[in-house]
This record gives C-alpha cells, sequence and structure tokens, in this order.
C-alpha cells in the first residue's frame, strides 16, 4: 500500500470547519441540511461515499458550532458518540436501508423534520435536496427558513489549503502510477476491459478510498468512452480516463493515451499537437485568467494544427469530487466566467481525434494542477510523449 502523506487531521478539520460556521454567520443559518457526500465531508469530516448510488442515503445536520447529526443507513437505533474517526458527528440516526431517499418521502421527511425542530432550527441552508423532499420538509415545518446554498459551498472550498494540496497531489501521483500500469501492460489482443483492470488494481492496492471512473477506449469516436468489450490491435493507441478519491477523500482525475505497437504517424502527429494544445491551456491558466480564456487558447490552437478541437469543456475544478467548479469551458457554456484565484485546483483535459479508414481514434489528455502565484504547478506526472509501449514488439 502507499505511504500517504501525513498531515494535521484535526487542524484541517478545523480550517474547513471555520469557513463553514464563518459562512453561516454571515447569511444568518443556524443549521445547515446536508445531503451530498463531498459537502459532508467538508462540513464535518464524515465518509460517506461507499457506492456510486448512495448520493441521496445521508444527511447531516449541521449547527453553528461545526458539529452535527447525521442520517444513515446502516443503523437501526440512534447511537450517540458513533465513530472516534470523526469526532464532529454527536449522533447518527437511522433511514430506511438502501434506497432512494424519493422511494422514502414520508418517512424521510418526518425523520429529518423531527430532529430539525428538536434542534431548534429557525434558518437552514441546503444543497442538493430533491424537490419533493425539500416540498415536504417545508410542509411539516412551516416556521422554517430554507435557503438554498449549494453553490456558496462549493465556492468556499475552492481555495485549497496546503494539506489540501498535499492529499491531491497525493491522489494524482497514485493515479498516475495506475496509469502507468495500463499503458505498459497493455498488449494486442487484450481487450478494454483488460486494460481497466490493470489501472484499478493498481489504485486498490495502493489504498485508495474510493475509485470513482474507469473509462477506455478503443477505435470507437468521440462520447463513446465506455469499455465494451473492443480488443486491441497492433499499431492501436487507446485512450482511457481514471479517477479515485485518495487519503482523506480528496480526487484525482486524469486521462492519459497508450501505444500497442508503432501507431500509424498521422496518430503520432496528432498526439503530440494535443500536448502541445495541453501546454498552451498550462500557460494560459494563470491567477486572473478567465476559464473560458483558457478554453478558448486550448481549442484555437487545435484548430489552427488542422485538429477537432475538444466537443466539451476543456477543465474543471478537482477537490472533495473528481469535478467541481470552476468548469473550464465556452463563454456562452457557462452561467460564470469565473477567474483562476491562487490556491484553486484544477484539472485540464483537451481531446482531438483521427480518422482512418472511416475510424475515428480518439486522443485525449488530462492533468491535475494547483494555481500558484505564477502559474499552475503540475499535481500529476507529466503524460508520456511516447509511450514505453509504442516500441515495436
Amino acid at each position: 500500500m502507499t505511504a500517504w502523506p501525513s498531515y494535521d487531521v484535526s487542524a484541517l478539520r478545523a480550517a474547513r470547519s471555520k469557513r463553514v460556521t464563518d459562512f453561516m454567520r454571515s447569511g444568518g443559518l443556524d443549521h445547515l441540511l446536508l445531503t451530498g457526500f463531498d459537502t459532508i465531508r467538508y462540513a464535518i469530516d464524515a465518509r460517506f461515499q461507499i457506492i456510486s448510488e448512495g448520493s441521496d442515503w445521508f444527511v447531516a445536520l449541521v449547527d453553528g458550532s461545526g458539529e452535527g447529526e447525521v442520517f444513515v443507513p446502516w443503523v437501526d437505533e440512534d447511537v450517540v458518540g458513533p465513530d472516534p474517526d470523526a469526532p464532529a458527528v454527536r449522533a447518527t440516526h437511522p433511514l430506511p436501508s438502501w434506497a432512494p431517499a424519493v422511494a422514502q418521502v414520508e418517512y424521510w421527511s418526518g425523520a429529518v423534520a423531527g430532529a430539525l425542530a428538536r434542534l431548534g432550527a429557525r434558518k437552514v441552508g441546503f444543497e442538493l435536496v430533491d424537490a419533493t423532499l425539500l416540498a415536504a420538509l417545508r410542509a411539516r415545518l412551516p416556521e422554517v427558513e430554507f435557503v438554498g446554498v449549494a453553490r456558496e459551498l462549493y465556492d468556499l472550498r475552492a481555495i485549497k489549503f496546503p494539506a489540501e494540496v498535499a492529499l491531491l497531489e497525493a491522489s494524482s501521483l497514485v493515479n498516475c502510477a495506475a496509469a502507468d500500469a495500463a499503458i505498459d501492460g497493455a498488449r494486442a489482443g487484450m481487450t478494454d476491459y483488460d486494460v481497466l483492470s490493470l489501472a484499478m488494481a493498481s489504485l486498490q492496492a495502493a489504498g485508495v478510498e474510493y475509485l470513482t471512473h474507469s473509462l477506455c477506449n478503443i477505435r470507437r469516436g468521440s462520447g463513446t468512452w465506455f469499455a465494451v468489450g473492443q480488443t486491441l490491435r497492433e499499431g492501436d493507441a487507446f485512450f482511457f480516463d481514471i479517477g479515485c478519491y485518495g487519503r482523506g477523500g480528496y480526487a484525482s482525475d486524469i486521462a492519459r493515451v497508450g501505444f500497442v505497437g508503432e501507431p500509424p504517424a498521422v496518430v503520432s502527429r496528432a498526439w503530440r499537437t494535443l500536448l502541445d494544445a495541453h501546454r498552451v491551456g498550462e500557460e494560459a491558466a494563470r491567477p486572473g485568467a478567465r476559464v473560458a480564456d483558457i478554453h478558448a487558447a486550448i481549442n484555437e490552437y487545435l484548430r489552427r494544427q488542422g485538429l477537432p478541437i475538444t466537443p466539451y469543456g476543456t477543465g474543471h475544478g478537482i477537490g472533495l469530487r473528481a469535478c467541481e467548479p470552476p468548469t473550464i469551458t465556452r463563454r456562452d457554456r457557462t452561467s460564470r466566467d469565473e477567474t483562476l484565484v491562487e490556491g484553486m485546483t484544477i484539472a485540464l483535459e483537451p481531446e482531438t481525434h483521427v480518422v482512418i479508414d472511416g475510424v475515428s481514434i480518439l486522443l485525449k489528455v488530462e492533468d491535475n494542477y494547483v494555481v500558484e502565484s505564477d502559474g499552475l504547478r503540475r499535481l500529476t506526472t507529466a503524460p508520456r510523449l511516447m509511450p514505453t509501449s509504442a516500441i515495436a514488439r
């Protein structure tokens, strides 16, 4: 297992909690009602991401002290002081096990409303609560004001503390080692599933908290990222995008291209050009830069080189989610053309493709960075210009 970096857990918890409670005071909120696993992690450092379907399995009610009570599906009675690793959690309460919250509206709203009433809530900030659940809460608690604060909670965590950056870098390096395992192990005759199994085994062996995504594309064109059993042939280029939550729940999201044998010259040229476009984005992404300008710089470079542009946003923030604000995209495709600020952490992920004999070969690269005073600092290892697997066997 990887030797993850040591950090002052209590100090990081306290720093994040102060941001949250300061925000609550500034908005006159006496409680937060949190359901997002990442927002709960940020506010009270309780780890709840156990399955991708569990996006609405949990509730945290956080008060102005930075502590709170939680609702989870794995208890059937109230438990006081349930977890020494999550000291901000005063009590755990049951929710219906292994079920979407919207399938249990009456129980869910009754349990949560009862707790809010007992706690004396009057003005509650919430995020990511289904409209049906929210309506049921408001009907049960007409005297309580519920205020949507999801975007504000994302914004307050955009600038990372040094310990967060260190944990993001550790996750990124583990993820890069997994990518190298996939690239080095790929052989003609293997499937896209086989390639991903090499990467996923590496991540699990490193001791990551959670695997977030494993995508692989062999000769299938843009947008078709999912593994389907496609078989590698000599001379193939293949693209994969993998991610994880590492120690402390901090994410890494990267993409790489691997080669089996010697790829066609047009693929090699396009790959090198894509890496150049990536570097253009790195140079553009400095404190004060508008995200739409970074996106435009990457795609304009690809366009000038005669290659297709990235057909979606070329980047995003990264933290306790693999993808969080800001989104680096076209100015007319975002509600906010945000400005990069020192301390933000982002991913850049340009894509292009070439067509050979009617078959689209997808090429993509993605790396993670922290924004520093003089520009980006890479948290991932640099993608290989031509991986060792491109040497003809």
